[in-house]
Parts: structure tokens; sequence; C-alpha cells
């Protein structure tokens, strides 16, 4: 309705003025963002492609062009090399390119444009010069096509200077070749101005992430590759609990801020190969390459609580299985970030788990310092003193007291809480035995307990040099336990991991030995230097004799393989005796010490310091 008074007029201009800085914010904001984006289709294997594909073009042309020149160019031999320095060049671009970073991006585009140059300069001017100065337009095809228009605009604005400078020293004039230069620049900028609109149908312009039509592309994509691979792919769906709420209570305005300020927290949390996309008006989607659902879980929970102070936020998270289509594996998504919200929102759950409860007091017991190492300590038979610990959890629960592992542990795996805890029982032991090593001046290792979905994350070795960078513990002083029953350790990923955690200098123990279903021949490629016989067969030595004919050969084994082997659950001196006569070098038990908040000191039983003279012979 018009106002129809000049106060009601008066009133309505500061209004007025309001929606128009409104649409001139917005309005800036999107050019802001158009001018600082890559086109949706500029991926690392585009690039290589796109680039690999004109070198070759290019240096192809050059050479036909040179061979076929009559009479040939004073300079033939050096134009002829960087022609054909191109086309390998092209060659490795297009087999290799999308495995380099970002940034040889950029110096691929800026070498192209300087090789050509210097073409230009050795051909002599004439014709010839001006033939391979149209090779600057594949130049600038690439730049308009790849990067973003401010990064574009830069690098034409370089091959103006050295195509400049490469036909003045050439003595060819500015008339023979304006034209060919104005159609390059036309070019390159009808190119890129079709590539941005192709891709703004896949981009949000709020946020600059891709829409649902983008992410849907790219997630067709990575499914095809994960089948080839047989790596893992899980998708990750957020959506802001409060939103509805922001917009009725502040107005829309707020709420776009809230959601560009969500999409640039988690912009600084997404790494590479990962994709973030805003697919709906609150709802957000990761798609996370070489993920379990366990370990995409986890990152969950750290994205919510990344976005704290501005939104409650609920997840879903779906892996994707043998066969899945992308409409399946996003529908299985949806279902878990629709259970997550009916439970109250603020939750992260996998699709198939939904023991919210247990997952929430994980992380509270967490935050709230419930969580306690003890330590078991391990005993060197032959030296007869400690030389080190297994690391334990406690959670000292304020309702149930002291919780044993075994009932908190199989919830914290399902939830994907496992990688929290973890976290935290490595760096509290790295750092307490750094401590003590710091305050007794004595060695000792430390043995922490790796969780099999925690092997599958490809960057826990890197989080453990981490650790041990932080707390200052030799790597040497650290031993990565690992249960052969609850790890895959056929997974490339598992092994690679072991690898990169041998290569720290970080010990590897195969735990519980025995009781999987190969143990033979997974010793063979398992980079373990640690073997430790389940208590099973330390609990199956007879009171009287010593026929243990099993644990003979598993000692035998371990040190045909140059082993160093742990007896675990020894509970009496005859089980211990029994041990250092089989030629079992280490041990740990109740007979040398129960689970303790402190380390123990060297000392251990008298009667174990009294034997002598135990035969090393079975």
């Amino acid at each position: 309705m018009e106002p129809n008074t000049a106060t009601e007029r008066v009133r309505a201009l500061p209004r007025a003025e309001h929606e128009t800085r409104r649409s001139l914010g917005d309005l800036a904001r999107r050019l802001q963002t158009s001018a600082s984006l890559r086109p949706a289709v500029a991926t690392r294997q585009i690039f290589a492609r796109t680039t690999g594909l004109l070198y070759a073009a290019g240096g192809g042309l050059a050479l036909a062009m040179i061979l076929l020149s009559r009479p040939m160019p004073r300079n033939v031999w050096s134009m002829v090399a960087i022609a054909g320095l191109c086309v390998l060049a092209g060659i490795f671009m297009m087999l290799r390119g999308e495995r380099l970073e970002a940034w040889t991006h950029h110096f691929f585009i800026a070498l192209g444009t300087v090789l050509i140059a210097v073409g230009v300069y050795l051909a002599g001017g004439g014709a010839r010069s001006v033939g391979l100065a149209s090779l600057f337009m594949f130049v600038s095809l690439g730049c308009f096509f790849c990067f973003a228009w401010s990064v574009a605009l830069v690098h034409l604005a370089f091959i103006e200077i050295c195509s400049m400078f490469a036909f003045t020293v050439a003595g060819v004039t500015e008339s023979d070749v304006i034209v060919q230069q104005g159609c390059m620049i036309a070019v390159g900028i009808v190119v890129g101005y079709m590539t941005r609109a192709t891709a703004a149908a896949e981009r949000d312009l709020l946020t600059g992430l891709l829409n649902r039509r983008g992410f849907d592309r790219r997630l067709r994509e990575a499914i095809v590759d994960a089948q080839h691979t047989g790596d893992s792919l899980s998708v990750l769906l957020l959506d802001l609990d409060d939103f509805k709420s922001i917009n009725e209570r502040s107005g829309h305005p707020e709420g776009d801020r809230c959601l560009r300020e969500v999409a640039n927290i988690w912009k600084r949390l997404v790494t590479d190969g990962m994709l973030l996309a805003r697919p709906g008006d609150d709802e957000f989607a990761i798609m996370l390459p070489g993920y379990t659902a366990n370990r995409a879980a986890a990152f969950a929970d750290q994205l919510r609580a990344a976005v704290a102070d501005e939104s409650l936020c609920s997840a879903g998270v779906a892996e994707l299985q043998a066969d899945d289509s992308r409409s399946m594996l996003v529908g299985r998504a949806e279902v878990a970030l629709y259970e997550a919200k009916r439970n109250g929102g603020g939750h992260s759950i996998q699709f198939g788990v939904v023991d919210v409860a247990a997952a929430d007091d994980i992380h509270a017991g967490l935050q709230l310092g419930q969580f306690e190492v003890y330590y078991q300590p391990i005993i060197d038979l032959n030296l007869r003193e400690v030389i080190g610990d297994e690391a334990l959890i406690r959670w000292n629960h304020p309702t149930k007291g002291l919780v044993a592992p075994d009932d908190f542990i199989p919830a914290a795996e399902k939830s994907g809480a496992i990688h929290a805890l973890g976290q935290w029982i490595l760096n509290e032991a790295c750092a307490g035995t750094a401590a003590y090593i710091k305050t007794s001046g004595l060695p000792r290792r430390v043995s922490v307990n790796a969780s099999g979905h925690e092997l599958k994350s490809t960057d826990y070795a890197a989080n453990v040099a981490a650790v041990l960078a932080s707390t200052g513990l030799p790597p040497s002083a650290l031993v990565i336990e690992v249960t052969e029953s609850t790890f895959d350790a056929d997974h490339p990923h598992v092994i690679s991991v072991l690898h990169d955690l041998r290569q720290l200098g970080v010990g590897i123990a195969i735990d519980d030995f025995g009781t999987g279903y190969s143990s033979l021949n997974r010793l063979d490629h398992l980079p373990a230097n640690v073997l430790k016989i389940d208590r099973s067969f330390v609990a199956a030595i007879p009171v009287t004799g010593a026929e243990v004919p099993i644990l003979k050969a598993i000692v035998a084994l371990a040190d045909a393989l140059g082993l160093r082997i742990i007896a675990e659950g020894v509970e009496t001196l005859h089980q211990a005796e029994v041990l250092a006569g089989l030629g079992c070098s280490h041990a740990q038990g109740y007979y040398f010490g129960r689970p303790h908040p402190d380390q123990q000191a060297t000392r251990v039983p008298e009667s174990l310091i009294l034997l002598e003279g135990v035969s090393t012979a079975a």
C-alpha cells in the first residue's frame, strides 16, 4: 500500500534505504563470489586432461609448422626441442597431472606462455612468428576454462606482456597480430562465460558451494571411482536444527548470515578430496572419499561442534555398499538424518546405528574429564624388571561408577566416538610416559590399543606423529597394539597405515594372537615386531608339568620371524616359570601387577627375582 501522508512517507525512507543497501550488498557478495570461484567443471582430473591435450596439440602443431617451413628457420633445433618438450609435458599431464598439487596448475599455464613467447622469438619474425603466436589462444582457453575470473585475468595480462615482448624483439608489428590477439582475448572470455553459465546451474550463490545438481553429478562420478577401486566412500548430510527459529525470530537476513557463516566454518575443516555442498535451505552435504561410516560419523561430530555457537546441528551418515546407486546411498543418509532429528536433534547417527544416548554419554564424559588411563606393567622375564606398560582406559561414570572398557567400547565403535576416545588415550598415555621418562631418567615403553576403525583412517599415522611431537615421547617408546580379530588386515589402507607407523619408528604389536581366523597367514605381511600371546593359552598351562605344545609352537614361530613375545594374563609364578622356560621374553598379568592410575616402578615380585637357572629350553 502506498504511504498516503507525509509522515508515513518519511517513515518509509529508512526502510527503503535499508532495502536498497541490502540489495546492493547481496549483489556485491554475488559478484565477489562469482569472481573468486573456479568453474565447477575445473576438477584436477579435467584440468590435467585439458591442459595435457592443449600442450600436446600445441607442440604437435608447432613441430609440423617447423618441419614444413621452407627454408628452415635458423634456430630450427631449438624450436624442435621446445615443441618436443611441449608434447612430452602434455603426455605427462594427461597421465599423471591429476596427482599434482593445485599450485602446479598455475605453473603449467605460465610455462606454456613462456615457451610460446620463446618460440615466437626464435622463429625470427614474419609469418612463422605470427603463426606460433596463435598458440597463445590455447593458453587463454586453459585460463578461462579452469580458473576464477580474477586469476584468469592475471594470467591473461601475463600472456599479453610476454607476447608483446616477444613480438618486439622478433620484429613483428602490432598491425600483424592485433586481430589475432583480439580474437584470443574474445575467445577466452566467451569460453569463460559459457563455462560459468553452465556451472552456475550447479552453484549456490549465497554460500558459493555446489547445489544439489552439482553434488549429485560429482557423487555419481565418485561412486563409479569407488566401485572401480574398492575404496570406501561415505555421504554425510547435515541439517541446522535452529534455522527455522532463527528466520522467524530475526528475519531472513540473519538466516542468510547464519548459512554463510556455517558454510565458511565448514570450508576450513573440509580438506582436499572432500566435497561440501548445500543441496537445500538449511541442509548441507559432504562427500567423503576414503571414509568409512564410522570415521565419517566422528568427522560429523567435529563439524557439529564447530558451529555450536551458530546453531545446533543434526547429521546422518551412510557408507557406499556394493551395487549402490547415488539415490540409494543418499537415501540411507537421509534416513539416518531423520533418525537424528527424531531423537531430539544435535546428534550424529550412522545408518543402522541408533544408540544416540551412549554416544552422547561418551562425548560428554570426555569433555567432563571422566575418563582415566590405567597402566598395567609389562615385565622383561630375562632382566626381571618392568620395561613398559599397556595403557588401558577406564570410565569414572558419575552414576555407574568405574566402567570397564568392554561395557562402552562396542558402543563407541558403532557410533564413531571411538576416534575421539582413541585420540584421547593416545595423548594421555604418551604424555604420561614422557613425563615418567623425564622424571625417572629410565627408559619406558607404552602400548596403546588402536581400533580397526582408527586404522582405516588414512591420516592415523600422521596423528600419531603429531602426538609424539607434542608430548616429546620418542617413537621407539610407543607400541600400537592391533587386535587381529577386529580389523581387516587385508585392507590396503590398514597395511599402508601400519607401514607408515613402522617408518616413524613406532612398534606394532599383534594383540590376542591365536584368536583370529588366519593368524599365520597374516603374520607374513603385517609389519609387526611384537606378538602378544592371548591369555587363553596362558590359562591353559597345567598346574603341574609344562606340556604346552601350542605355546611352544607359537614361541618358536615368533622367534623364527624375529618378533618380541609378550604373554598376557600371567597370574601365577608357575605360569611365569613355564613361559620363561619356553623362551618367552616378556609377560604381563595380575601376578606382576594390576592396572593402576600410576606407572609402577621397575620392581617385580620377589619370587620372580629369586628365579635362577631357569632353562631356556622347552
